[in-house]
């Protein structure tokens, strides 16, 4: 082809892009190759993740602004009901389709042991904030199996959706206080840019303090959304790329972004500064439109790229739950190239199907007025909520405590009770899978969060007419055993004061704990504080202490083993008892298994055959320096328990009929019920 042919494509093409108001018409292809790498990621990445998701968000950005800037230009109104409607009339019907097939999946063959998890992630993504819920729950965004969130991927769809309708009521609250066209385009471009910095600096940073909570967050993602609007602005002010130059910065920029995902894992890198490749790549192309032949416009243009964008949104909506129902029904979590392609096929078709159906019913919608389409709209959002609200209202009418037999759970180790040896062997283990991880009854008022700036203790039994008072204190490996502690101080006629806080142990207040953040280290330096002043008054007959020996405090001093430095911590918070007439009582950390173990649960064959277990020395012999404090300290004592949940070799998930573990980390509420016996035994032996 010729300079000239070149030429009168690049002519053709501005002026089409003239006759569209700004429209980059590579943008389709564009962001169908942005979807469509993901999905290939996610498919046959083996776990890496590509920078499609920031493409995406840099192009929706770039839409949105675009449209917003041209009004304010034009001193047109913003329409910002009009644009919501036309919006999610065309997103949430899709997305009702599919949160519809993941609440039947998650009743009838996903695992039961997310299903309360699973069904909380419909609503939250019906509603747009399912970014927000997984970091609540801390998931994190990475390689799929069969214990993985089905909605994960929807996280950036709700971080579009909350741009969509945050940002536009911005721009109209702007609109109220400035009236003249050039103070509103300033303002908003100023803004804009201002914004957009701020969001990079605040992404940079929470990249580096908690990876897994940035990729998540709203704001730290805000910048790619600014970056495509204030693309917008350049191009609304004709500064495009210089013509000679958009061949090779259009192939560069396509380059960029389709091998972001081979350079950087954007599971922990991204929205960090390394998704400026992705994004850089973006905005290259996008400044790049209408490059003639010899750039990717007619490949961004082409029939086959357009048509792969008008199915890349069902495409992407389809593969993850696919995906996750293909591992669990498959009981695998590997995926091989003919699993990938099945999988693949299976989304490709139904994404097809999907728009059939849809096709007519979202043009009828977004041809009406605009209140009709925010109706449609409303509608789908309350048809993909409302199946999971009512099953979630059935599983909370649920009781996670299981009412056991006598001889279940610890009773069937105890040597003094022959009877109950091999309770439980072939039944149904309690409690349930559906309700197992919620097997963790928490009381408010003793529990602090690890975000929690306040200090909250709480009492059980009658302070007034208890024998003996005592101080409960420890990490979430304490909060395990509240309904516990509730029983012995009723059926001993006892009081306990109860705290407990998340990653936080009662030993001397600055102990570094390594991967904490800032204010949790704070909030727990305060309530090490307060533990101490509590356990230096002369009210208590004994403190009770226990935490988990999964966390670590470092760096240890030059010359010391970790368990010398970890015992010095230790005393330091017990020196503060009022007296050494007051018993400390350490009571030994349950066992550990891997999360990866409790999926054997839903196994029978494996449970019978005793697979879901692990070495007692592995599961129990973690590094500690509770017991060189215990023999330093006077009056200190060990309550060790571990020989009602393991026998003498191993440690079984499932014991006397009873789940153990509901994480592999935490005891179940229900197996520490049937342990309280002991538990009050040798309290009583120590005490009385």
């Amino acid at each position: 082809m010729s300079a000239e042919t070149n030429q009168q494509l690049e002519t053709r093409g501005s002026r089409r892009a003239a006759r569209t108001g700004h429209r980059i018409l590579e943008i389709d292809g564009l962001r169908g190759i942005a979807l469509t790498l993901v999905v290939i990621f996610h498919l046959f990445g083996q776990g890496r993740v590509s920078g499609g998701v920031d493409v995406f968000l840099t192009v929706s950005g770039f839409l949105l602004i675009m449209s917003l800037g041209r009004s304010l230009a034009n001193m047109k109104p913003l329409g910002i009901v009009a644009r919501w409607g036309r919006t999610f009339s065309r997103l949430a019907p899709p997305a009702t389709l599919v949160l519809v097939a993941v609440t039947i999946a998650s009743l009838v063959v996903l695992s039961p042991l997310n299903r309360e998890q699973n069904l909380l992630e419909v609503i939250s993504t019906a509603f747009y904030f399912e970014n927000w819920q997984l970091v609540a729950t801390q998931l994190a965004y990475g390689a799929a199996g069969p214990e993985t969130s089905p909605l994960q991927h929807f996280w950036s769809l709700s971080v579009q959706a909350q741009f969509f309708i945050g940002f536009p009521l911005l721009v109209g609250l702007l609109t109220l206080v400035t009236k003249s066209r050039r103070a509103r385009v300033t303002l908003f471009w100023s803004l804009l840019g201002a914004a957009t910095l701020a969001s990079f600096i605040y992404a940079w940073n929470a990249n580096a303090v908690n990876p897994q909570e940035a990729y998540f967050d709203t704001f730290a993602r805000f910048w790619e959304l600014g970056a495509g609007g204030l693309i917008a602005g350049l191009l609304m002010n004709n500064r495009a790329l210089p013509a000679v130059l958009r061949p090779i910065t259009g192939w560069l920029g396509l380059s960029m972004i389709i091998s972001s995902g081979f350079i950087f894992s954007g599971g922990t890198a991204y929205p960090g500064p390394a998704a400026l490749l992705p994004v850089g790549g973006a905005v290259l192309v996008l400044l790049s439109a209408n490059g003639g032949w010899l750039s990717p416009t007619p490949l961004l243009r082409s029939r086959p790229l357009v048509f792969l964008d008008s199915i890349s949104y069902g495409l992407y909506l389809w593969h993850w739950p696919i995906l996750i129902v293909f591992f669990t029904v498959k009981e695998r979590d590997v995926l091989g190239w003919r699993g990938a392609c099945f999988v693949m096929g299976l989304a490709f078709v139904i994404a097809l199907v999907t728009r059939w159906i849809l096709t007519p019913a979202i043009v009828w919608a977004t041809s009406k007025k605009p209140r009709h389409a925010l109706i449609f709209a409303l509608i789908a959002i309350i048809v993909a909520a409302a199946p999971a609200g009512a099953a979630l209202g059935i599983q909370a009418t649920k009781s996670a405590n299981a009412v056991v037999d006598p001889c279940a759970g610890a009773a069937s180790l105890d040597p003094e009770r022959p009877e109950c040896a091999g309770f439980g062997k072939g039944a149904e283990p309690r409690p349930s899978l559906d309700k197992l991880r919620q097997d963790m009854p928490r009381i408010d008022e003793c529990w602090n969060a690890e975000a929690s700036t306040e200090v909250n203790v709480c009492t059980v039994g009658d302070v007034g007419t208890a024998s003996k008072y005592l101080l409960v204190v420890g990490d979430s490996h304490n909060d395990a055993w509240i309904e516990s502690y509730k029983k012995t101080a009723e059926d001993l006629g006892w009081a306990m004061d109860i705290s407990s806080r998340a990653g936080c142990q009662w030993i001397s207040p600055d102990a570094p704990r390594r991967g904490t953040k800032v204010e949790a280290q704070n909030a727990c330096i305060e309530w090490r504080n307060a533990m101490n002043e509590l356990a230096h008054s002369s009210k208590y007959d004994a403190i009770l202490t226990t935490a988990s020996t999964k966390t670590t405090f470092e760096p240890v001093p030059d010359g010391m083993t970790y368990e010398n430095s970890h015992a010095g911590l230790i005393e330091e918070a017990w020196s503060h008892r009022s007296s050494e007439d007051v018993p400390i009582i350490a009571l030994r950390d349950t066992p550990f298994f891997p999360e990866s173990a409790i999926g054997c649960l839903q196994n029978a064959s494996m449970l019978a055959g005793g697979v879901c277990s692990e070495d007692r020395t592995k599961a129990t012999q973690r590094p500690t320096g509770v017991y060189q404090a215990i023999e330093a300290t006077p009056n200190a004592h060990l309550i060790d328990l571990n020989d009602y949940i393991c026998e003498e070799y191993r440690c079984n998930l499932v014991v006397g009929g009873v789940v153990t573990t509901w994480d592999g980390n935490h005891q179940t509420s229900t197996f520490n019920l049937t342990l309280t016996p002991y538990l009050e035994r040798e309290l009583v032996t120590l005490l009385e």
